[in-house]
Parts: C-alpha cells; structure tokens; sequence
C-alpha cells in the first residue's frame, strides 16, 4: 500500500520522535520507517503498525487514491474486504467437500 508520507512525516514531528523511537515504538526497523517517509511504501501490518502508535485511523494513513470505498461511499475498512473473501473462499470449499462427499 501507498502511504502518504508527507503525513506520517508530519505526525512522527508532532510527536518529536526521531526515526528510531518511532520504529522502536512500532516493532519495526529504522529503515523500515526512511523508506514508509521517503518513498510511502508499506505493507498492511506497517500501515496498521503506524497508525497505532499515532492513535489514528489506518485509512488517515494512505494516499487518497488508495482507500477502498464501499457501494455506499463510505470508506471500508481493508480487514472487511480480506474477511469477506477469506470467508467466501471458506464457504465454497465446504460446498465442494460435501459434493464430494455424497
């Protein structure tokens, strides 16, 4: 995912951490932060990870063109969207052995 990293810049500011206490805050690597701050390149866990230790909104995190939107244009968390096809994916496999099964 692609964070916006004039925000997550500007949030570690806030804050007065250095690189490093953010990174030791979130369990992550120095480099790990110079590179979410220099080119906003983050995996779901370093989003999630970022946006704990700042206290806000995973989705506050990412670059606009980035949030998932719902039908109804309210912004949907990611977690649901993983959730929803994990789910699915469970269903028609329970659907399969059962066919097989009889």
């Amino acid at each position: 995912m692609q964070l916006d990293t004039v925000k997550v810049r500007n949030l570690r500011q806030e804050k007065a951490w250095t690189q490093q206490q953010l990174a030791d805050i979130c369990g992550l690597s120095l480099r790990t932060i110079q590179r979410v701050e220099l080119h906003g390149t983050a995996s779901l866990e370093t989003g999630r990870s970022l946006a704990a230790a700042f206290e806000v909104e995973y989705s506050s995190l990412l670059l606009a063109n980035q949030q998932p939107q719902s039908d109804s244009g309210k912004t949907m968390p990611s977690i649901w969207l993983i959730s929803a096809s994990t789910f699915a994916a469970g269903v028609l496999a329970g659907a399969a052995l059962v066919t097989l099964a009889a």
